[in-house]
């Protein structure tokens, strides 16, 4: 009987394995591994404030595009703040570079309280390579407006 449930175990184990190696191998898509998009630091006002934000290169990890963010209040630095953007992906970076879209996701502060919000990046492949991210907190909506490039993780280092 130890014998047949050894045996039971091992198939079901197995099936797992090979159930699961296709996501795995998905995931791992080369196509969306070496490219990312480095976007220009950029200011928007709220009233006569400037806000300033820096974002880090966005990186497509298992189909979504993952960064950080820094937010600048220089007239009110106690609204200062920064966390990780998260941005699902359905498509390659570099047709989304290429052809645009719009990418729906959420900012994580690391501010204390870890407020999570949304998050709409608009990208433009127009001659200036726009992007628009719009960035939803529970008082307001910022519009920033900058330019990207697409980069080869290969190659930048």
């Amino acid at each position: 009987m130890r014998c047949l449930t050894s045996i039971i175990l091992s198939v079901l184990l197995l099936g797992q394995t090979a159930i699961s190696a296709p996501e795995s191998a998905e995931q791992a898509d080369p196509a969306w591994e070496s490219l990312a998009f480095r976007i220009e630091d950029s200011r928007a006002f709220v009233g006569i404030a400037p806000v300033y934000l820096s974002v880090s290169k966005l990186e497509p990890k298992n189909g979504k595009l993952v960064g950080t963010y820094s937010i600048r209040v220089p007239l009110k630095s106690s609204k200062n703040d920064q966390g990780k953007i998260v941005l699902p992906l359905n498509v390659t970076v570099s047709d989304l570079g290429s052809k645009g879209g719009v990418l729906k996701g959420k900012a994580h502060s690391q501010s204390e309280g870890g407020t999570i919000n949304d998050i709409v990046c608009i990208i433009m492949p127009e001659e200036d390579q726009g992007i628009r991210l719009a960035i939803t907190t529970k008082n307001r909506t910022i519009n920033f407006e900058s330019r990207y490039s697409i980069i080869d993780l290969k190659q930048d280092g």
